[in-house]
């Protein structure tokens, strides 16, 4: 019960975490990314939630320097305040405002006319009401939830002929495998009577998604595809509508997926070949990379050339490459990983357009369809590489007031009708797809993990840990299961659920690294 004490220390302090937690979103100097401020653009245009004190882009009447501010909460109360720009902060009333829907009107003060309305949702606060478990409570949920995916049918086949089962989502064959090979590779560490089995899954399922890869004639040599329905057999059902058009198309996030799980089963085994198949991934990456320090996120696989103008946010591609480099020394893979960085900081951070990006989903115009993924991986590498830096930690943690707003309910406000089955707290995926899902919910409970190493504040971990029992509250006791969605939607993902026993297995060690360190 050593983690238990270290929580006795760290999170039951004492400390009142909703009171620092209301602090935090009330003060001005928190607001997230003001647009219209020191050149930054106004990026919550397409928002709809919002925890800390936000400001909005009205256009400005000429000569005008009094305008009226009404915004109208969920119990229909009223509140007023003037400003001489369009774009104020709601500072005046924002605590005022009830949880729940809001309706803010902008007028020109001296003749009622209206320059600007919005209607969002004023989310619920932190609330220190929250279970508190140990390192051991979230390393057997990960267990059990490890266990679960083993004995998958669709898993297990990878054990039995070297093949995929029959599983919808096994379409996206490359997402599905690059996230089966680093869970089997963890639950040999939980599970030692499994681990042969375990690891038989994980190699045969690399060697099948490797005998997938393009050929070196092809203008996607070394990469695998992303979209998998042999002779059309996979019956689609409703809602697949977007990735079914892009059958012929490779999405280029998704070959560093399957890279870095060859370098974790390279690790584990030190069987060069999947070294060597690493490696041909990231010379796709080598031989393509643009000026801009990206890749074209959408390509042909008949010519390789892009089908649309978007650009890979090359969150998950950058640390990829950088694994490569590490395993073999070429200074090129270094400059790659640095630059692909450099291009979310000059196009994500600078822009604060965290654009969402997924196998299933449209391509997007600027900030309509935001998510947390991005700046999740931002702060991991500030942590990670740029701890020393005082700028750079005060950028992680604005990262991080973002992604609270945005993505994450602490509650879901008791107005909100339609919302009563919907499971809080939790952490929201993307704009289109703006519902509780178990693995935003792990990785958001990871990013306020990575700024508690980084800062050492207390409040990131209580949150962090309030994020991870969340996961743990959902699975079923039994057979390890955890939904996908929490509200209600019974479409199954399992790669989700591999993220989520990842994210409660890193914890569970990262808790007993505290308390080995508070001995």
């Amino acid at each position: 019960m050593v983690a238990h004490k270290t929580f006795e220390v760290i999170i039951m302090n004492k400390q009142d975490f909703a009171a620092l937690a209301r602090q935090e979103y009330a003060d001005p100097k928190n607001a997230v990314r003001r647009g219209g401020v020191n050149g930054h653009p106004y990026w919550n245009g397409f928002a709809t939630q919002f925890m800390f004190c936000p400001s909005f882009e009205f256009a400005a009447v000429e000569g005008c320097t009094d305008y009226l501010f009404v915004a109208e909460d969920v119990k229909g109360n009223k509140f007023e305040f003037h400003a001489e720009e369009t774009g104020a902060l709601l500072t005046p009333v924002w605590d005022d405002l009830a949880p729940g829907k809001v309706k803010l009107t902008v007028y020109v003060a001296a003749t009622n006319e209206v320059v600007g309305e919005k209607e969002f949702t004023k989310s619920e606060p932190f609330a220190d009401n929250y279970e508190v478990l140990t390192a051991e409570d979230f390393r057997n949920a990960a267990r059990k939830a490890y266990d679960y995916v083993f004995k998958l049918p669709y898993v297990q086949s990878y054990a039995i002929d070297g093949t995929p089962g029959d599983y919808v989502l096994n379409f996206y064959i490359t997402k599905m495998i690059g996230a089966i090979i680093p869970a089997m590779i963890n639950y040999t560490k939980l599970s030692p009577e499994n681990a042969e089995t375990a690891m038989k899954i994980a190699t045969n399922a690399a060697d099948f998604l490797i005998s997938l890869t393009n050929p070196d004639d092809s203008p996607l040599a070394g990469i695998p595809p992303t979209y998998y329905n042999p002779a059309g057999k996979i019956d689609f059902g409703e809602g697949y509508d977007e990735a079914v058009k892009r059958q012929n198309e490779n999405m280029i996030i998704y070959p560093a997926h399957a890279g870095a799980a060859y370098v974790e089963l390279y690790k584990v085994t030190n069987d060069k070949k999947y070294l060597d198949a690493a490696v041909k991934v990231a010379m796709y990456y080598k031989k393509n990379v643009l000026e801009n320090g990206s890749w074209y996120n959408l390509v042909s696989n008949e010519t390789g050339k892009p089908v649309a103008p978007n650009f890979s946010v090359p969150n998950k591609i950058a640390p990829f490459l950088y694994s490569i480099y590490e395993l073999t020394g070429e200074e090129a893979y270094k400059t790659l990983s640095e630059n692909a960085f450099a291009f979310i900081i000059e196009n994500c951070l600078k822009n604060f357009n965290w654009e969402g990006q997924f196998e299933d989903s449209r391509m997007s115009v600027n900030y309509s369809n935001l998510t947390h993924f991005i700046s999740d991986a931002l702060i991991a590498d500030i942590t990670k590489s740029h701890s020393g830096d005082k700028e750079s930690v005060e950028t992680a943690k604005e990262l991080m007031r973002y992604v609270e707003d945005q993505f994450v309910v602490w509650k879901f406000p008791e107005s909100d009708e339609d919302k009563k089955e919907w499971y809080a707290p939790c952490g929201l995926e993307q704009y289109a797809c703006y519902v509780p899902i178990d693995s935003s919910t792990a990785a958001i409970s990871g990013a306020f993990t990575n700024l508690y190493k980084l800062t050492k504040e207390p409040l990131y971990l209580k949150k962090a840990h309030v994020l991870a029992t969340s996961i743990v509250k959902n699975q079923d006791k039994e057979t390890g299961y955890i939904p996908t969605f929490w509200h209600g939607f019974p479409v199954y993902w399992v790669n989700c659920q591999i993220g989520s026993a990842n994210r409660l297995f890193a914890f569970a060690d990262y808790l007993d690294k505290i308390a080995a360190e508070q001995k």
